[in-house]
């Protein structure tokens, strides 16, 4: 899935004022969450994320299917935060919430990153 892809999801399921720069960001800022927290990259090597904000609506996002949903539930949840809708926010969250524990349980059972599995990554074009 790219950025493209979650963004026009998110603006057909849920129509919303924020720009397609907010919500891209948003997404940068969830592959950078997950390269560390899932993929465990070291923060020294998330130079691609400043390409993805060049390239943001050709990006291809990090998780692929079956998991790549776990994006759009995310815009969901943050546009629920954004507009104020704490209620929205709280269901739409807690789907996205499952997702990601869904999709990490999955990768740390199959790869197992913490004995050495490297995800190949973007690298920065020099």
């Amino acid at each position: 899935m790219t950025v493209n892809e979650a963004i026009s999801w998110a603006d057909q399921v849920k129509p919303n004022a924020f720009s397609r720069e907010v919500k891209a960001e948003w997404l940068r800022r969830l592959d950078g969450s997950l390269a560390l927290e899932v993929f465990l990259l070291p923060k020294t090597e998330l130079d691609w994320l400043e390409r993805m904000r060049e390239t943001a609506a050709d990006y291809t996002l990090l998780v692929d299917p079956p998991y790549d949903d776990l994006y759009t539930l995310f815009l969901a949840a943050k546009i629920d935060e954004a507009n104020g809708e704490y209620e929205k926010y709280a269901n739409s969250s807690q789907l996205y919430n499952a997702r990601r524990g869904a999709f990490t349980r999955w990768f740390c059972q199959t790869y197992d990153p913490a004995q050495g599995y490297r995800v190949t990554f973007p690298s920065p074009e020099k």
